[in-house]
């Protein structure tokens, strides 16, 4: 797994734009999609990776849930998890979604992953037959992405499947080896996205924000990216 540095800046927005391959990413395919549940490590996880799709979905009368796995207290900043369970409810208000929070602690998943694979499995066999699933990719760079994305793979299987990167986007590079442009699709994205995203101020606010906004600016374009089929 990599390691990266959130605190610093990565590969900049207009680095990964520059890249024509992006440009000619195909269109997830949505196609008798009757159900999306929408599996997120954090709160905000969702809305990064999926904002579009949650709210592209929605627009079509497509029943969204939101299924957050920890409650993105890793901080330890006091009354921390009790406002990111608030931004996002805002933002899934915003989405047109639900929302179930599992409440694992942030950073633990490894260490709970039975307890984690028993919860997620509940819902992911409850989806219908038609339904798409999304999860972190698992090649995310973040030990609670690969994780969570990992059950969720598994638990998927025989259902449509797709992996949103977050993290790739900064410590990735376009020329890396580690880039799965052969797997990648896009979702077309609009402002819905952003107005969800603005809710998260516990993290993108501050003298040190967690998401600082250079790498915000990766999430600013007209299309979000996703990653489909084998992993080998």
């Amino acid at each position: 797994m990599v390691s990266f540095d959130a605190g610093v800046a990565g590969t900049s927005a207009a680095t990964w734009r520059a890249d024509p391959r992006l440009d000619d990413r195909p269109p997830l395919d949505l196609l008798g999609v009757d159900e999306l549940l929408v599996v997120a490590a954090h709160p905000d996880d969702e809305t990064l990776g999926a904002g579009g799709l949650i709210a592209l979905c929605s627009g079509r009368g497509i029943r969204v849930t939101i299924v957050v796995v920890t409650d993105g207290a890793a901080s330890g900043a006091e009354g921390i998890a009790t406002a990111r369970s608030a931004e996002l409810a805002a933002a899934a208000v915003i989405l047109g979604a639900d929302v179930v929070e599992l409440g694992f602690a942030d950073g633990a998943t490894r260490e709970h992953r039975a307890e984690i694979t028993a919860a997620l499995l509940k819902h992911i066999s409850r989806a219908s037959r038609s339904a798409l699933v999304v999860a972190p990719w698992r090649g995310d760079g973040h030990r609670d992405h690969r994780v969570v994305g990992e059950i969720a793979a598994e638990l998927a299987a025989g259902r449509r499947f797709a992996e949103y990167p977050v993290w790739l986007w900064h410590w990735g590079h376009p020329e890396s080896v580690d880039m799965p442009w052969h797997r990648m699709v896009s979702v077309t994205v609009d402002a819905t996205k952003q107005r969800a995203l603005d809710h998260y101020s516990s993290q993108t606010t501050g003298e040190h924000p967690v998401l600082r906004a250079d790498f915000l600016e990766n999430f600013t374009g007209d299309r979000e990216f996703f990653v489909t089929g084998s992993s080998s």
